[in-house]
């Protein structure tokens, strides 16, 4: 950017120059919430992942068990008898200004067998293991959603940060001493004539 050397510019840039420093500041400290916020939450991912590797290997554990027990055809028939629906609830959330959604499922069972208790309690167990699963899918979906929408805003961060660290307040800088040693030339010429003058 070229300024012409004056008083007014060289005030001005060193004004300009401290907000861009104080806006920088309050970029770091957004960086660092964000940072410490999301290696919170990638705890929480490999938790639940965890949680969730166990409970689908249990579930299809018991399918099989349930399977060799009664067979397939009675498998697929229990599998028929009960039907689910879900309601699924997007709320939307703020974090630092950072819109994230929040999601809420609430699952519900239209139709369950006339007796709660099938041919196999290997297929009540696997029913009742493959929703709690379901859940932990919801779950660990809900949390990633979050991770991914703070890790965006986090690179964003760290754009601008580096922008102003390696372009905006070196430029300023450079200028505000040019203007400085311009102005401090001027000053002796002008002291150097009063000088002569007098």
């Amino acid at each position: 950017m070229k300024i012409p050397p004056s008083k007014t510019a060289f005030i001005q840039l060193k004004n300009e120059l401290q907000t861009i420093k104080d806006g920088k500041e309050i970029l770091q400290q957004k960086r660092d919430i964000l940072l410490k916020e999301i290696l919170g939450i990638l705890d929480d991912v490999e938790n639940l992942r965890e949680r969730l590797n166990e409970a689908v290997i249990k579930s299809y554990n018991l399918l099989v068990k349930a399977y060799m027990e009664t067979g397939k055809d009675s498998v697929i028939k229990e599998a028929r008898l009960t039907k689910f629906k879900g309601e699924l609830y997007v709320y939307q959330k703020t974090f630092m200004g950072i819109p994230i959604p929040d999601v809420k499922f609430k699952l519900k069972t239209d139709k369950f067998p006339i007796s709660s208790v099938s041919e196999s309690v290997f297929i009540d167990v696997a029913r009742q293991s493959f929703l709690e699963a379901l859940q932990l899918i919801l779950e660990l979906s809900r949390v990633e959603i979050k991770a991914w929408k703070l890790a965006d805003e986090l690179r964003k961060t760290v754009i601008r940060v580096n922008a102003l660290e390696k372009y905006y307040i070196p430029e300023y800088e450079k200028n505000i001493k040019m203007i400085r040693s311009t102005l401090e030339e001027q000053e002796r010429e002008f002291l150097y004539i009063l000088k002569k003058i007098s």
